[in-house]
């Protein structure tokens, strides 16, 4: 329950202070106000101060919860005739301000206090104001770093950490929020304007350029994106199950696995995993191999097949036709196959060396392939035909240039990135270029022509694409274990490992950054 503070001023200013002044004042002319007078000004040119009769602001005067209310619903602009009663029994109609808070109460942008009471004369702290705006303005999102008194069982936590998120608040020089101080006029006029133009939000050298909009307990294998909804498929060691989280409404569902899994893939509606039976071994003997793919229904994760392998899976990809490519995990030489999911056949077959990555290209009629236990690192492609694996075609180049695992086909299909930073041809498997550093995860917007690469670390660096000119950097809160570009949301996305504030346990980090900003 928020906390009661009484009223300071008597009744006959309250009332005066609430009611509109005919003509409204410009801050210009106020003489009181020497602080965040640009952004008085700007709330006033858009009639959401009024002032008092007479021309002052009084902006040191702490602000009451109604005139926070009133000022919110002119913001707003929203109907306030016709409104039920809230119940409020301490605020009845003819009262100042009854109208905009039984709005606002309708509308759910704000909440009373508890047993009936909505303490509309009460003076705000900066905590109850953090809740007002953070529900009035739909804020969400997180601040890691946190504030040293505020702590995530008290109830102002989100808010507070929303209002941080938003960079509407730094709190104090010392790392404190001092949710329990009593806020201003002046103040509230300031957090206000920050939220309605980001022009007068403050810098903050400690404040990333993404948006964390959420941090789920995840431990995360492996994770790919559905290429047409806002939904991220997700491998969790945890409790080895498949999430499926929706990064715009933070919807999040899972399903248990059968078996421990290790790889994914999407396609057409249908995520695929494999499932082990045995770990990976270079030598099995006698001992014959053995796991598993699942196949599920991406909306519903009810799981339509389970096919069982006489080999150790390791990497997975899935393309429309139903037909699912897997790399073998054990035995030095194994094999890649090609399958037909609908009926578990064994559609053709390739020698591969063990626990390789690939990567369908965007067209599906090449599957890539880079070795990951031999050095140098082989790349490669096999042309697909009717589902069926052609003979390998390597890259001309041998041990010439340093490779990662990391392998990835720009979404134009053009080039292989690798996270070396070489690039290639995906045609020709040509060499073409290498960034100025490495990289473990990249995200391309080819309309802008941009390219985002990072490492592991909470920096990103973009280049122009394709000629891999040095752009700039963005940072983010967490260390970054993937990127992803959102085209239909404009929207740069990084998978980060965050923590929060003192504590050391990791939590998958959600950041997301406006590439039209």
């Amino acid at each position: 329950m928020l906390k009661k503070v009484s009223a300071l001023c008597t009744a006959a200013a309250l009332f005066a202070m609430l009611l509109p002044a005919p003509q409204p004042v410009s801050a210009a002319t106020f003489g009181d106000v020497k602080n965040f007078k640009e952004e008085i000004q700007y709330l006033t040119d858009l009639k959401i101060i009024n002032g008092y009769p007479g021309g002052t602001y009084r902006p040191e005067q702490p602000i009451l919860r109604v005139q926070a209310v009133m000022m919110i619903m002119r913001e707003k602009g929203l109907k306030t005739e016709d409104i039920p009663d809230p119940g409020f029994s301490d605020i009845k109609k003819g009262d100042p301000g009854y109208e905009d808070v039984a709005a606002a109460t309708y509308y759910g942008l704000i909440e009373g206090k508890g047993n009936n009471r909505f303490d509309p004369k009460g003076e705000m702290t900066r905590g109850e104001m953090s809740k007002v705006l953070a529900l009035a303005y739909e804020l969400g999102g997180m601040y890691p770093a946190g504030f040293s008194d505020v702590t995530e069982r008290q109830w102002m936590y989100p808010f507070v950490s929303s209002l941080a998120a938003h960079n509407v608040t730094n709190g104090y020089p010392d790392g404190t929020f001092r949710s329990q101080v009593t806020i201003n006029r002046e103040q509230f006029a300031a957090f206000m304007a920050r939220i309605l133009n980001p022009e007068f939000k403050p810098y903050a050298s400690d404040k990333a350029d993404s948006f964390l909009g959420d941090a789920l307990d995840i431990e995360m294998l492996d994770i790919v994106k559905n290429p047409e909804q806002p939904i991220f498929y997700i491998l969790d060691g945890l409790t080895n199950s498949l999430v499926s989280y929706n990064y715009e409404t933070f919807e999040m569902d899972s399903t248990a696995l059968p078996y421990r899994a290790e790889s994914l893939a999407y396609a057409k509606g249908k995520v695929y995993v494999t499932q082990h039976k045995m770990n990976h071994e270079y030598w099995t003997g006698d001992v014959k191999e053995k796991g598993a793919y699942a196949i599920f229904d991406a909306d519903s994760l009810e799981m339509v097949k389970l096919w069982h392998l006489e080999m150790d899976p390791y990497d997975i990809e899935a393309n429309n036709e139903g037909q699912v490519f897997i790399s073998g995990g054990s035995n030095q030489h194994t094999d890649l196959l090609s399958l037909d999911s609908k009926t578990g056949a064994i559609l053709s077959k390739q020698m591969l060396y063990m626990q390789a990555k690939i990567s369908l290209t965007p067209n599906q009629k090449n599957l890539l392939v880079i070795s990951t236990q031999i050095s140098p690192r082989n790349l490669s492609t096999f042309p697909i035909v009717d589902g069926l694996l052609q003979a390998e075609i390597r890259s001309p180049y041998h041990g010439d240039y340093d490779m990662t695992p990391d392998l990835s086909v720009t979404p134009d299909g053009k080039y292989i990135l690798n996270g070396f930073g070489s690039m290639f041809s995906a045609n020709t498997m040509s060499y073409l270029g290498t960034l100025d550093r490495s990289f473990s995860s990249s995200a391309v917007d080819v309309a802008s022509r941009e390219l985002h690469t990072a490492f592991e670390t909470n920096l990103i660096q973009s280049y122009h694409y394709p000629d891999l000119i040095s752009k700039d950097q963005l940072v983010t809160y967490g260390n970054i274990h993937k990127l992803f570009y959102d085209e239909q949301a404009d929207k740069l996305i990084a998978l980060t490992t965050v923590r929060f504030g003192q504590t050391t346990y990791p939590y998958l980090g959600i950041e997301t950054i406006d590439m039209g900003d």
